[in-house]
């Protein structure tokens, strides 16, 4: 992931960000959606982090962050909705969540490059009336993301979808090694499965992740994939956090 967000960064921007910074913005980022509904907090603490790196505005690499998990979002669903029609009824939670936030997401990026346009059926010109301050914000932000999607291009997004596939499937390998009976393909799609539902908005993804997981893996397997999955990265993002506030105050 670390190396994704590298690349991205330098197919936009042309500004070659060190694999330690954003194995560090990652971290952090991964840190605060572990404690925010629905990983919310992620991308802000990983826009505020390049920030202080790039000292870009926050709007623009804001966008830079929500483009970077807009590819999360659909290529986990994806890989999650087909399989779940194999392990019904069970998995019927898994088919409608990956489905609401496919097309969530889906118009959610169409919306925003067409409000950049600033056009007379958008939404914009009515808001900017009442939310001056917000509408100023809003622009700088979605025409950060209309020029991130424009500058990407064809193998851009190629390339980002299968850093995305990579280090999704890396992690459902991981459980592989949690389990008596290892079956490789269960453990990738029990993965999906766990981050697909992880989309709902509880802490981190608590219940409903684990229910995912559940739908395939065994409660021992479930419970310890969960706690390796969780308690690291905070505890990695707690130990960059740490390092971060020492060289400031130091």
């Amino acid at each position: 992931s670390a190396v994704r967000l590298k690349y991205l960064v330098n197919k936009v921007y042309g500004y070659r960000l060190g694999l330690k910074a954003s194995v560090k913005a990652r971290l952090l980022g991964g840190l605060v959606a572990n404690i925010t509904p629905s990983a919310i907090g992620g991308e802000p603490a990983r826009a505020a982090y390049l920030k202080k790196i790039m000292g870009r505005d926050m709007e623009e690499l804001y966008a830079l962050a929500l483009y970077e998990v807009y590819y999360d979002v659909i290529m986990v669903n994806t890989m999650a909705l087909f399989p779940a029609f194999l392990y019904l009824p069970v998995s019927i939670p898994v088919i409608l969540v990956a489905l609401f936030m496919l097309v969530s997401w889906l118009s959610m990026s169409y919306l925003i490059k067409r409000d950049s346009n600033n056009s007379n059926d958008s939404f914009l010109p009515r808001i900017s009336i009442r939310f001056p301050g917000f509408y100023e914000r809003f622009v700088k932000f979605s025409n950060g993301y209309k020029e991130i999607s424009s500058k990407i291009g064809l193998s851009g997004m190629f390339a980002l979808a299968l850093l995305t596939l990579a280090y999704n499937t890396t992690w459902g390998l991981a459980a592989c090694f949690l389990t008596e009976e290892p079956r490789i393909l269960e453990a990738i799609i029990a993965y999906y499965f766990m981050m697909s539902m992880g989309s709902l908005p509880t802490p981190g993804g608590s219940i409903s992740s684990e229910y995912g997981l559940s739908i395939i893996l065994p409660p021992s397997t479930v419970v310890s994939y969960r706690t390796l999955f969780y308690y690291s990265t905070i505890l990695l993002g707690l130990f960059v956090a740490a390092r971060e506030l020492a060289e400031k105050n130091g």
